[in-house]
């Protein structure tokens, strides 16, 4: 009886061994997720917070033109045409261009911006792009 209870003992010891390891496994899958998911997540928030800079560079260069064609409206349609490029900002990973298309009549302008940004964990420059039709205001 005696071996009984003793091979019992050690059967038991055994078997949370076993439990403790599938124990940590499991825990150790949940963290992985979740660590994935925090990575995920951050990086949803960076490119969020870059398209949202980019989107507001190409609503105040939009701004621009209007009040460039509001101060003079007839020189902006004989000089606005072509394709304009900078840097959004001294010092910004933002690269901005506009591109003027003037109608035949000069009655109306067509002003598409776009700005790109370089990502590091993207090969390719990411962009946003704001159109909109500016014409000749009439008194």
């Amino acid at each position: 009886m005696d071996k009984l209870v003793k091979n019992n003992y050690w059967m038991q010891k055994g078997q949370m061994l076993i439990e403790i390891v599938v124990a940590v496994g499991i825990i150790a899958l949940v963290l992985v997720g979740v660590s994935d998911l925090l990575t995920r997540s951050s990086r949803t928030v960076t490119f969020q917070k870059d398209k949202d800079a980019a989107i507001s560079y190409a609503q105040k260069i939009l701004n621009d033109y209007r009040v460039s064609r509001d101060e003079d409206p007839i020189g902006f349609f004989d000089t606005v045409a072509g394709l304009a490029e900078e840097d959004c900002a001294t010092g910004s990973p933002y690269k901005c261009s506009a591109i003027v298309s003037v109608a035949a009549d000069s009655s109306s302008a067509q002003v598409t911006v776009t700005i790109k940004w370089d990502v590091v964990s993207v090969t390719e420059f990411l962009s946003v792009s704001l159109s909109e039709t500016l014409v000749r205001p009439t008194k």
